[in-house]
């Protein structure tokens, strides 16, 4: 009998030596019992985190919006939880507050939810980190965490030695400009762009201003009043196609960013969700904002 309650109690210990509590980012307790073999990316910026930390093997599920070859789970609200239930997930990743409604839908299932919300570069660490502790890849998550920091290091440092008088003004905008916009989408104070901006040695025009996450709208006599040196523009077409439009545009084209050929198209899918991939625009605008000096 003492036998027996031995080997039931090292069979306890086996099932929960990986069980781990962890906070996610919108301050609940998640509690995972095993690593996950099955998981559901309920958004394009959640499978790009599975996939820098190498655990994209373990996706069932992702939504249509995702380039990722996977069984497409449908739109990213309202979350199709029939078809999630159907592919049997032992985690369901969620990304930002516009999903956090599901949440409570998934949880009705006894799905395990985990929610990821980085408005920073700084969290796009963190929640690797968070990953690699659910995923027992901590020695990965570390060292993506430490390339991430050195890359905000190497050019925090590179830009703090640029006069502020020597910096370019920058212009950001995920409005595909015409002159029939009424108002341009931009970001400012607590959005990743405007620490992109910030860190690559640029001044965001939009920096004094903020909004939900970062983003608010401005019109054109704001734009032409700052008149920036850069603008950048994110675009979900044909990049030569947005550079036509913004050439041939009558208030575009008194900016002398655009008489300057100062404009740098960006990918508006890729630049739009944040994740490790971001990182790499820290290079980008320095060598636009600079000259590759």
């Amino acid at each position: 009998m003492k036998k027996l309650f031995v080997l039931f109690g090292l069979l306890m210990l086996i099932l929960n030596i990986f069980a781990l509590t962890i906070v996610d980012d919108a301050g609940r307790l998640v509690t995972i019992n095993k690593v996950p073999q099955r998981v559901v990316s309920a958004a394009p910026n959640a499978t790009k985190f599975l996939i820098s930390l190498g655990v994209e093997n373990t996706i069932v599920g992702v939504t249509d919006w995702d380039s990722f070859e996977s069984e497409k789970i449908g739109n990213l609200v309202p979350l199709n939880i029939e078809k999630i239930l159907s592919l049997n997930p032992d985690l369901v990743i969620t990304f930002g507050g516009f999903q956090l409604p599901e949440v409570e839908k998934l949880e009705k299932f006894g799905l395990k939810v985990l929610v990821l919300n980085p408005l920073t570069l700084n969290d796009i660490a963190k929640d690797i980190s968070l990953l690699g502790a659910i995923f027992d890849k901590m020695p990965e998550a570390k060292e993506l965490s430490k390339k991430i920091q050195e890359k905000i290091v190497e050019f925090g440092v590179k830009s703090s030695k640029i006069p502020l008088e020597d910096r370019p003004t920058v212009f950001f905008t995920i409005t595909t400009p015409n002159d029939e916009a009424k108002e341009l989408w931009t970001a400012g104070t607590g959005s990743y762009i405007n620490e992109l901006i910030t860190i690559a040695g640029g001044v965001n025009i939009t920096a004094p201003y903020t909004g939900n996450n970062g983003w608010l709208p401005i019109n054109w006599e704001f734009l032409i009043f700052n008149d920036p040196d850069v603008i950048i523009i994110a675009t979900y077409g044909d990049p030569e196609q947005t550079l036509k439009i913004i050439k041939s545009s009558k208030i575009f084209g008194t900016l002398k960013a655009v008489k300057n050929g100062k404009i740098l198209i960006v990918d508006g899918n890729e630049i739009s969700q944040i994740s490790p991939d971001i990182i790499k625009y820290l290079e980008i605008f320095y060598d636009f904002f600079y000259g590759g000096n």
